[in-house]
C-alpha cells in the first residue's frame, strides 16, 4: 500500500510538465511519466510481463527479442524500439544499451526500464523523442545477469560477502569472461569451452547486428569510461590505453557527463575523474571487458557507465535517478548520428557485404559493412580522406569530406567498387587439375588403393604399428626412422619415402610434410598415412607415382605432438584440448622469431628443437605443415615487426582485413605455391569461411599468415628466414578432429592437393657450385633477383631455387669466392624447370679491395688486433695527415683521458650547428671492443681514403654531419691477453663490462664521463658492433627507426646471416643490449643500432678482413642516412631565433629540439610524406606537410611562429623564502635485477613536499629542489629504503640520471628470514608434542575406568631374625612392608607366576565376552625355596564393573 507521500510524489510527477516550446506552435509539451509513479525494481516476471505489454501496446514501434538464457534458465531479454521494427529502413543505426551485468548494480536495470516507457509514451507528443525513435534503432537490454540480480538485496551499496550477486549463478564476473584482444587464438578457444553463457550470448548477439554505438551500465562510482580497459604492459591502473578513435569516445564520454549534474563535477564517491570521464586502463585495468570486445571485435563504439555511488540504492531513489539521467541517455542516443555514413555498392548497385571503409589516419579501425553494403563511421569534426576496400574489387578513390556534425544525422558518403581483373599471362598461373590415375582407372574399387583400406583414426601404437608394417612390406622405397622424442618420451617417427632411401642423393630435392604439430588437429596426419599407402602401393603401376618417389626424396612426419593426440577426443571442433604439448606449450609459438623472444619461444621445446636439428640437416626445398580449424593455404610472414608488442594482433577475430599483412620477398612464388593447393581442393578455392568463423572470407583460398592473424614463433616463418626452406601452413579442414566416418571425404578432397604440391619441388633452378678447379662449395648462397632470402647449397655443392616461370637474375655468393651474376629463363612450359651450374672463382682481396674499399690494402691483407699505443699511433698519424678533416682527441680533456677519440668532419673547426652529429663506438662490450675497434679503424681509413678521391658519397657524408669514432681502450690489454693465451677461444668472459657499468645504479667515473658526454653533444644516431649474430639491434616500436633499420640491412650482395650456437653469455649480452638500447633512446633520445658482425667476439686475427667484407656496405648504408631528411629554422615574427622550440612528426611521438645558437632542426627521415608540427612555448604551433625523396634534404626555409596574445599585467618576484636557486632531478628506481620499482616514493629529507612516486617503468622527477647538500630517500614495498647524498650546485646542469638500487627486505615481523622460519618452525614443533601430550593424557583418563586395577604388595616375611616385630604384627606374625591403602571395593591380590597370570587373562576376556561372573576359589601356594606363604585376600561380596 501506498503512502501519501508516495502518492503525492507520483502524482506530481506524472503532471509535471516539461517547459519545451514547439517549434513553430508555440505551445507547452505535456511529457508522459507516469511511470514514476510507483518507484519500484521490476522482478524478471515483471519485466517480461511490461514489455510484452509495450509490444503489444505498440506493435510498429516496439518488439521483444529472446538472446538466450542465463545459467538458471532465465531470458534475457532485449526490447527494439523503432519506426519501424519489421523492417530496419536501410542506414538507420543500430544502437543498444545494457545493464545489470553485474547483478547487484541495479540503477542501469530500472532506467532502461524507464526509458523504454518514456520513449514509447513520448515519440507522439514530443517531437525530438519522435525525430529519435524515427531514426535510430534502439535496443535495451534492462538486464545482463537475471540471476545475479535474484541473489542481491535492495538498500545494499556495496557487494555482499564473496561478492554474491556480482557474478552469474557460477559466480563469474562476466564483464571479465568476452574474449579479450590481448589473448592469443589459442586462449580465446580454451575460454570458449568456459564461456558462460550469458556471455555468449551478448557475444553472438553483437556479432550479428551492425551496432554503431552502445552502452554498459554499472554502479559503485559516478563516470563515464571509455576504451581500451587493459593494456599491453597490464599495470594495475594509472597508465591510458587509447584506442585510435580515442578523440571520438572522448567526445561520448564527455556526451553523457556533460548533461549528468553530478557527474560533470568529476568528484563523486571518494574518487576524482578530470570532466567525469576516464579512459578505462587509467583507472583500473581488466581483461575479458565488454566495451574493449565491441570495440576490438566489430564495429561498435561502447562506454561504460558508472551510474551511482550505491549499487543497490532503494527504490525511492529511482525518480531522481533518472531526473538525473535522462538528458545524457537521450543525448547519447543522438550521437550515433555523428561522423559519416552511406552504402558501398558494385557497378550494378548491389550492396557489397564485408568491405571495408578507411579513414586516413585511422585505418588501424575500418569500418565493415552490413550485409545490405551500409556502414557508419563515428567521427568527430574536421577534414578526413576516407576510401573502401573489398576483396575481388579494386580500392576505390579516396573522397576528401569535412565532418561538422551539425546536422541531425550524418553526412552521406557513398562508394561504388569496379571488379579486379584477373587476366594473368603464363601457364604457371592456369592450375590444370590432373587426377593422379589415368582415366580408364578413375573407378578403382578402393579409393585409389591396390587394396582395401580402413578411413580410422590412430593413436600413437595403433600408427607406430601402421608405420612398422609399411616398412617391413616395402623396405627398398621407405625408411622410418625417429628424429627424437616427445615430452613424454614418444618417438617423433619420420618415413622416408625414395627409390633409394638411406642418404641424401646429390641432384635429388628434399621434400616434407608435418603434421598433427597441433594434438587435437588431427586430419593431416591421417591425410599422411594414407598418402604413404597410396604411394607405395601405386609404385610401379602409376607412372606418375613413380616418377614422383624415383625422382624426389619425401619425408613425413606424422605427428610432431604424440602428447597432445592422446589427450584429444573425437569430434572435437574448435576447442584446444590436446592443442599444446605435455608442457602445455603451444610447439608453432615455440620457434625462433625473426622479430624478437617472448615467453612462448624463450625456451625451446624437445619437440621444437628435434624438428629445428632435423630440418638443418637436411636441404629441403620445399615444405608444408598440415593443420585444422580452417579451411586455406596460408603464406608467410606469420606475423609483423611490432606484433610481439602488439598481441592484438595475435588474436583470431572476426576481420582478417584490417590487420596488416607482411608478405615476403617471394610474395608471388608463395601466392602460386597456396594457389596450387587452393585450386586443386574441390572446396578451398572457393574461399567460403568455416561455420564458426562466418566472416573470415580468403580470396581464392589463400592468405598471407600476418594479415589473418599474427603467429609469432612460428614454423614456417623459421624455415623461410633460418632454413631457406619454402614452407606453407595448409589449413585443411574446419573441424579439428572430425569424427572417422568424414576420413573418405577429406582423403578425396586432399589427395590430389597432396600430390600436386609435392610436385612443385622440381619447378624452378637448380644445379651444382664448384670452384675453378671443381671442388664443390657447400654453404654458397643463392638468391635471385636481388632478393635478401637465400638458399644454400649442400655438401656436394648442389642447389634447388624455387622459381617462377620467366627471366630472373641468379647471384650465388661464396666465402673467399668472388660473386657471381647470371641471368636465366626458367620455361613456361613443363617441366617448369632449368638447370643451371655455377662456377666461382677464388677471389683476389686487392681485386675486392679496389671495386669496394678504395683499394686500402691494409683492410683486407695480414689484418691484425692492434695494442692501445699503435691505436692511438695510427690515429694520431691519420690526424696529421688529414688535419682539415680529422682531431684526434686524447688526453687533451677530462673525457679524452678516459675515452679516446677521433673527430671527422669537413673544415674542422668550422660551426657545426647545421650538421648532423653520429657517434661511432667499437663496442659497448669490452670482451667484443678488439674486433670493433678493428672495423672502426677500416672505416676510418675508408672515409678519409674517399675523401682525398672526393669520392660524392663521402664528401656529402663529412659536409652533412660531425663524426665521433670511440675506440675502447680500457680493458683491451686484459682481453688481448687472454686471446694471445689461447687463440681459439671464440667469447672471452669477463665481468663489470662497459655496458654492465651504464647500466648499473653504481657511481663509476668512466661511466660517468661517457654518460655525460651524451648529453653535451646531443647526438642524432649511434652505431656500435656486437658479436654473437648477425641481428641488428635498435629500439622497437618507432616506424622511422624501423624504416632505418631495413635501410641499413638491404645491400646487394647480402650475405647469409650468421648461424651463431646459443650459449648463456650470448644471450646474457643480448638481453643487456636490449636493455641499453631502451636506456639510451628513452633517456638521451639516442637512437642506438648494434650490428652484429661475427659469432665470435674475438675470431682470428685473418678473419678480420672478412668480417669488414661482409659488413661494409651495412655500414655504409648507415651512413647514407644523413642524405635523407628535412631542415629549417624557426623564428618569431621579429626574425629571432626561438631556441626553446622543438619539432615533432605528427604520428610519432619522439621530439626533436632546435639547435641552441640559431634556432635550426634538421632530421634524418626515410623517403614518405610527413606531417610536421613546430611549437614553442607561448606561441602558436604550426604544422606543415612536407614529401621528403631518396637522397635528397628538403629544405623549409624560415618557420616564423606568432606569439599568443597574453594579458598584460605588472609582474612581481616574490623573495625566495628558502633562499637560493633550486634544480630539478630525474632518475630511476630498480631492484637487484635491474628491473623498474614502480610506485616508490623518492622524497627530499626534510623536504615533505619535495616527494613523488615512481611510474611503471621507475622514473621519477622532482622539481624545485634547493641547491646546495640534500639527502634524497627511497621507500617501496617489499624492499629496504635507500637514501643518498647529492650536491647540487648552482649553473650545474640537472640531475637526470640519479638510480637507486634496492634490496629486497628479508625481514619478517623484523626478524632476519632464516631466524624467523627457525623459530617459527621450533614453536610448531613444540606445539605439535603439547598437543599429543594432551591428547594422551585425554585419552588415558577416559578409558582408565574400563580397565582392571591390580594393587601389589610384598610377600609377607617370616624370618624375625632380620626384622623386630612390630606393634602392628598380625597375630600370624607377619609384616607387610610398603603397604598402599586398600580402597573400598577393591580387589587385592598378591604376586602371582606366569602360569596364574595366564589363567588370569584368560578369565578377563570370558569377563570381557560373558560379563562379570567371576567365582575365585582360594587357594594357598607355597614357595618350597623360601618357605613363605601366600595369602590371597579376596573380596566376595564386589563384582568388578566394567
Amino acid at each position: 500500500m501506498l503512502t501519501p507521500w508516495q502518492l503525492l510524489l507520483g502524482l506530481s510527477l506524472s503532471l509535471s510538465l516539461s517547459l519545451s516550446v514547439g517549434p513553430s506552435l508555440g505551445h507547452i509539451i505535456k511529457e508522459e511519466e507516469g511511470f514514476l509513479l510507483s518507484p519500484h525494481y521490476s522482478s524478471q516476471e515483471q519485466l517480461e510481463d511490461l514489455f510484452a505489454g509495450l509490444a503489444k501496446a505498440y506493435p510498429e514501434q516496439a518488439q521483444v527479442h529472446y538472446l538466450g538464457r542465463s545459467l538458471e534458465g532465465r531470458n534475457l531479454l532485449a526490447l527494439q524500439i523503432s519506426r519501424n521494427v519489421r523492417a530496419r529502413n536501410l542506414l538507420t543505426p543500430p544502437v543498444k544499451y545494457i545493464a545489470n551485468m553485474h547483478g547487484d548494480e541495479t540503477v542501469g536495470r530500472q532506467l532502461l526500464v524507464y526509458l523504454a516507457q518514456y520513449l514509447l509514451e513520448n515519440f507522439d507528443r514530443v517531437p525530438d523523442v519522435g525525430r529519435l525513435v524515427n531514426s535510430t534503432d534502439i535496443y535495451l537490454v534492462p538486464t545482463m545477469n537475471p540471476d545475479g540480480y535474484a541473489l542481491s538485496q535492495e538498500g545494499n551499496c556495496e557487494s555482499l560477502p564473496n561478492y554474491v550477486g556480482r557474478g552469474n549463478a557460477a559466480g563469474i564476473d562476466l564483464n571479465r569472461d568476452f574474449p579479450d584482444r590481448l589473448e592469443q587464438s589459442h586462449v580465446h578457444q580454451l575460454r570458449a569451452q568456459s564461456r558462460q553463457p550469458e556471455t555468449a550470448a551478448l557475444a553472438n548477439w553483437i556479432l550479428s547486428k551492425p551496432f554503431v554505438l552502445s552502452a554498459n551500465f554499472h554502479g559503485g562510482a559516478v563516470v563515464a569510461s571509455y576504451p581500451y580497459d587493459n593494456s599491453i604492459s597490464h599495470n594495475e591502473c594509472c597508465e591510458e590505453s587509447l584506442t585510435p578513435d580515442d578523440r571520438v569516445f572522448k567526445q561520448l564520454a564527455h556526451t553523457y557527463s556533460d548533461n549528468h549534474p553530478i557527474m560533470r563535477r568529476g568528484k563523486n564517491c571518494n574518487d576524482s575523474f578530470n570532466g567525469g570521464i576516464t579512459n578505462g586502463a587509467n583507472w583500473y585495468e581488466l581483461s575479458g571487458g565488454m566495451q574493449d570486445f565491441n570495440y576490438a571485435f566489430s564495429n561498435c563504439f561502447e562506454l561504460t557507465i558508472e551510474l551511482s555511488c550505491c549499487k543497490f540504492p532503494a527504490a525511492s531513489t529511482l525518480p531522481q535517478e533518472w531526473r538525473s539521467n535522462k538528458a545524457s541517455l537521450l543525448q547519447l542516443l543522438k550521437q550515433a548520428h555523428i561522423g559519416i555514413k552511406g552504402l558501398v555498392q558494385d557497378a550494378s548497385g548491389y550492396p557489397i557485404a564485408g568491405a571495408d571503409v578507411y579513414v586516413a589516419g585511422l585505418e588501424d579501425k575500418p569500418i565493415r559493412t552490413s550485409k545490405r553494403g551500409e556502414y557508419w563511421r563515428l567521427l568527430t569534426p574536421g577534414l578526413y580522406r576516407v576510401h573502401a576496400a573489398a576483396f575481388g574489387y579494386q580500392v576505390s578513390a579516396a573522397q576528401e569530406v569535412r565532418v561538422t556534425n551539425d546536422n541531425q544525422e550524418a553526412l552521406r558518403l557513398d562508394f561504388k567498387l569496379t571488379p579486379v581483373e584477373t587476366n594473368f599471362d603464363g601457364n604457371f598461373r592456369k592450375v590444370k587439375v590432373e587426377r593422379s590415375e589415368p582415366p580408364e582407372k578413375r573407378k578403382e574399387q578402393f579409393n585409389g588403393f591396390l587394396t582395401a583400406t580402413p578411413f580410422v583414426h590412430h593413436n600413437f601404437t595403433s600408427m607406430e604399428s601402421f608405420l612398422r608394417d609399411i616398412a617391413s612390406s616395402y623396405p627398398s622405397l621407405t625408411r622410418l626412422y625417429s628424429i627424437g622424442k616427445s615430452v613424454q618420451g614418444r618417438d617423433l617417427w619420420v618415413m622416408e619415402i625414395f627409390a633409394t632411401p638411406g642418404s641424401h642423393v646429390p641432384g635429388v630435392p628434399e621434400f616434407k610434410y608435418v603434421a598433427n604439430m597441433h594434438g587435437n588437429e588431427v586430419v593431416g596426419k591421417e591425410m599422411l598415412l594414407l598418402l604413404t599407402k597410396y604411394l607405395v602401393e601405386r609404385y610401379g603401376n602409376d607412372d606418375r607415382i613413380t616418377r614422383m618417389v624415383n625422382g624426389t626424396r619425401m619425408h613425413f612426419l606424422y605427428s610432431m605432438n604424440p602428447d597432445g593426440y592422446e589427450i584429444s577426443r573425437e569430434g572435437d571442433r574448435s576447442s584446444g584440448l590436446g592443442r599444446a604439448n605435455a608442457n602445455n606449450v603451444d610447439l608453432n609459438r615455440n620457434f625462433p622469431d625473426q622479430y624478437g623472444t617472448d615467453r612462448f619461444n624463450k625456451v625451446t621445446e624437445p619437440e621444437v628443437e628435434a624438428v629445428m636439428n632435423w630440418t638443418l640437416s637436411l636441404p629441403f626445398v620445399l615444405s608444408a605443415n598440415l593443420h585444422g580449424g580452417s579451411l586455406v593455404a596460408n603464406y608467410p610472414f606469420d606475423d609483423n615487426e611490432n606484433d610481439f608488442n602488439d598481441p592484438f594482433m595475435r588474436l583470431r577475430n572476426s576481420s582478417i582485413n584490417g590487420r596488416k599483412a607482411n608478405p615476403t620477398e617471394d610474395n608471388a612464388l608463395f601466392r602460386h605455391l597456396a594457389g596450387i593447393y587452393s585450386q586443386a581442393h574441390p572446396t578451398m578455392h572457393l574461399g567460403e569461411p568455416c561455420e564458426l568463423f562466418q566472416n573470415e572470407f580468403f580470396a581464392e583460398g589463400i592468405t598471407n599468415g600476418a594479415q589473418w592473424y599474427s603467429v609469432t614463433g612460428g614454423m614456417q616463418d623459421w624455415n623461410y628466414v633460418r632454413a631457406g626452406c619454402m614452407e606453407l601452413t595448409i589449413e585443411m579442414g574446419c573441424d579439428k578432429f572430425p569424427m572417422a566416418s568424414e576420413l573418405p571425404k577429406y582423403w578425396s578432397d586432399n589427395r590430389e592437393p597432396l600430390l600436386q604440391f609435392i610436385e612443385q619441388v622440381h619447378h624452378g633452378i637448380r644445379g651444382f657450385v664448384h670452384s675453378s678447379i671443381g671442388t664443390p662449395i657447400a654453404g654458397a648462397v643463392v638468391r635471385l633477383d636481388g632478393s635478401n632470402h637465400s638458399t644454400f647449397s649442400h655438401t656436394f655443392g648442389d642447389y634447388w631455387k624455387l622459381a617462377l616461370p620467366g627471366q630472373h637474375n641468379l647471384t650465388v655468393l661464396g666465402d673467399n669466392y668472388a660473386p657471381m651474376r647470371v641471368e636465366v629463363e626458367v620455361p613456361q612450359s613443363e617441366p617448369y624447370e632449368m638447370r643451371m651450374d655455377v662456377t666461382l672463382m677464388r677471389d683476389d682481396p686487392q681485386h675486392w679491395a679496389s671495386a669496394n674499399d678504395f683499394r686500402i690494402i691494409e683492410n683486407v691483407v695480414n689484418t691484425r688486433y692492434h695494442t692501445n699505443p699503435e691505436l692511438r699511433a695510427r690515429l694520431a698519424e691519420l690526424e696529421n695527415q688529414n688535419g682539415q678533416i680529422a682531431s684526434f682527441g686524447y688526453a687533451d680533456n677530462e673525457f679524452s683521458r678516459f675515452f679516446n677519440y677521433l673527430k671527422m668532419t669537413s673544415d674542422i673547426g668550422e660551426p657545426e650547428e647545421q650538421k648532423y652529429k653520429l657517434l661511432i663506438v667499437s663496442s659497448l662490450f669490452d670482451t667484443a671492443a678488439p674486433l670493433g675497434r678493428e672495423i672502426l679503424l677500416n672505416l676510418v681509413r675508408h672515409l678519409l681514403e674517399g675523401y682525398k678521391l672526393q669520392d660524392a658519397n663521402v664528401v656529402q657524408l663529412l659536409k652533412r654531419s660531425v663524426i665521433y669514432f670511440l675506440p675502447q681502450t680500457q680493458k683491451f690489454k686484459a682481453v688481448f691477453d687472454m686471446y694471445n693465451y689461447n687463440t681459439s677461444i671464440c667469447d672471452p668472459v669477463m665481468g663489470d663490462e662497459l655496458a654492465e657499468r651504464i647500466l648499473s645504479p653504481e657511481t663509476e667515473q668512466t661511466k660517468d664521463m661517457f654518460m655525460q658526454f651524451l648529453r653535451s653533444e646531443r647526438f642524432d644516431l649511434m652505431l656500435t658492433f656486437g658479436a654473437g649474430s648477425s641481428e641488428l639491434v635498435y629500439p622497437r616500436g618507432d616506424s622511422i627507426l624501423e624504416k632505418f633499420a631495413h635501410a641499413i640491412e638491404r645491400t646487394e650482395f647480402n650475405y647469409s646471416p650468421l648461424h651463431c650456437e646459443p650459449s648463456a653469455t650470448r644471450q646474457l649480452h643480448r638481453e643487456t643490449q636490449d636493455r641499453l638500447t631502451n636506456l639510451m633512446y628513452r633517456m638521451y633520445n639516442l637512437p642506438v643500432y648494434s650490428l652484429g658482425i661475427s659469432c665470435c667476439r674475438m675470431p682470428s686475427h685473418k678473419e678480420i678482413a672478412s668480417v669488414w667484407r661482409k659488413n661494409i656496405d651495412k655500414i655504409k648504408n648507415f651512413m647514407s642516412l644523413v642524405k635523407t631528411g628535412v631542415t629549417g629554422l624557426v623564428q618569431n615574427d621579429k626574425g629571432q631565433p626561438l631556441r626553446e622550440a622543438s619539432v615533432r612528426l605528427l604520428e610519432h611521438q619522439r621530439f626533436y629540439n632546435v639547435t641552441r645558437n640559431a634556432a635550426r632542426f634538421q632530421l634524418m627521415l626515410p623517403h614518405g610524406l610527413y606531417g610536421v608540427e613546430v611549437a614553442a612555448p607561448n606561441y602558436e604551433s604550426q604544422i606543415l606537410k612536407v614529401e621528403i625523396q631518396d637522397g635528397q634534404l628538403a629544405d623549409l626555409g624560415t618557420i616564423r611562429l606568432h606569439a599568443f596574445t597574453l594579458i598584460r599585467g605588472e609582474v612581481l618576484e616574490l623573495p625566495n623564502k628558502l633562499g637560493g636557486g633550486s634544480t630539478s632531478l630525474a632518475g630511476v628506481v630498480l631492484d637487484e635485477s635491474n628491473h623498474p620499482v614502480r610506485n616508490a616514493k623518492v622524497s627530499v629529507v626534510g623536504r615533505t613536499q619535495l616527494r613523488n612516486f615512481t611510474n611503471s617503468m621507475g622514473q621519477y622527477r622532482l622539481t624545485a629542489v634547493p641547491l646546495g647538500t640534500i639527502t634524497l630517500k627511497v621507500e617501496a614495498p617489499r624492499h629496504l629504503e635507500a637514501t643518498r647524498q647529492l650536491h647540487l650546485v648552482a649553473g650545474g646542469l640537472a640531475a637526470e640520471n640519479v638510480v637507486f638500487h634496492l634490496k629486497v627486505n628479508e625481514h619478517i615481523f623484523g626478524l632476519p628470514r632464516f631466524l624467523f622460519i627457525l623459530i617459527a618452525s621450533i614453536l610448531i614443533i613444540v606445539g605439535v608434542v603439547i598437543c599429543v601430550l594432551c591428547a594422551q593424557f585425554w585419552f588415558y583418563r577416559r578409558h582408565r575406568g574400563n580397565k582392571p586395577y591390580y594393587n601389589f604388595s610384598l610377600l609377607p616375611q617370616k624370618g624375625r631374625e632380620q626384622f623386630d616385630l612390630d606393634d602392628e604384627a598380625g597375630d600370624d606374625g607377619e609384616t607387610e612392608l610398603f603397604r598402599s591403602p586398600i580402597k573400598r571395593g577393591m580387589t587385592i591380590q598378591p604376586y602371582f607366576d606366569e602360569e596364574h597370570l595366564e589363567r588370569i587373562l584368560h578369565t578377563d576376556d570370558e569377563e570381557d565376552e560373558d560379563g562379570p561372573h567371576m567365582e575365585p576359589e582360594p587357594e594357598d601356594v607355597a614357595d618350597e625355596e623360601s618357605g613363605d606363604e601366600i595369602v590371597m585376600l579376596h573380596n566376595h561380596g564386589n563384582k568388578r564393573r566394567h
